[in-house]
């Protein structure tokens, strides 16, 4: 009736094996995996996120930039005011050219000579043709007297406002002051009813860009906005 062999016990390996597939099972049901997105399908940041960099101006992006936008106001003035820059300065730095040469001739004394060769460089001076050169001249001592106080600047641009904080204190514009927005070779120009703000190419990468002609853009026509392409 009762027989002589019994079960035997299972293998200390046998149970080893069920315990590590237990342990497998549970981990697989709990287990969290997160795959990296397509990057061609990523979704940009919000559009009221606001752009912010800081930026340290240099003398050379500040002579070009004030050189190239002195140079559209007189491409872009009225043509009688264009021919009147320079027109007049010929004429007087003429005149006083022969002046100069009828005094010494008439041997007048020599600070009279000076004088009026003095007015003639001026006169030729002021033609357009030397903007470079007055900029350069005018603009470096204005640029190092503005550097000592405003030595970086933090910018904080969004849809309502572009903000600039620097040592000086804080300058804060709505973009319906904004008058227009010029475009030159190292950045853009906020021009206001009084001032500009420069903002440079190189603190925005491309999306920044895109983002801060999109802010511009959001004024209507009727503001005065004008961002070229």
């Amino acid at each position: 009736m009762f027989g002589t062999s019994h079960p035997q016990p299972p293998h200390r390996k046998e149970v080893a094996m069920q315990i590590v597939q237990q342990q497998r099972k549970s981990f697989a049901s709990t287990e969290l995996t997160v795959d990296m997105p397509d990057a061609s399908r990523v979704a940009p940041p919000p559009d009221d996120l606001p752009i912010r960099f800081s930026v340290a101006y240099t003398l050379g992006e500040y002579l070009s930039m004030v050189r190239e936008h002195t140079g559209f106001l007189l491409r872009h003035a009225v043509p009688e005011v264009r021919r009147r820059r320079v027109l007049v300065p010929l004429a007087l730095g003429t005149a006083a050219c022969v002046l100069a040469l009828a005094a010494l001739l008439a041997g007048a004394s020599g600070w009279m000579s000076g004088l009026l060769l003095a007015a003639a460089a001026l006169a030729f001076g002021s033609l357009p043709g030397t903007v470079g050169f007055w900029v350069v001249l005018l603009a470096t001592p204005f640029f190092l007297l503005k550097k000592r106080r405003m030595q970086v600047c933090d910018f904080t641009i969004d849809r309502a406002a572009i903000a600039r904080s620097s040592k000086a204190g804080e300058f804060r514009r709505g973009w319906n002051e904004v008058k227009g927005v010029r475009s030159y070779s190292r950045g853009y120009l906020v021009l206001f009813e009084r001032g500009a703000v420069p903002i440079r190419f190189r603190c925005l990468d491309g999306v920044q860009l895109e983002r801060l002609r999109a802010f511009a853009l959001g004024r209507s026509a009727a503001d005065g906005i004008t961002l070229p392409a």
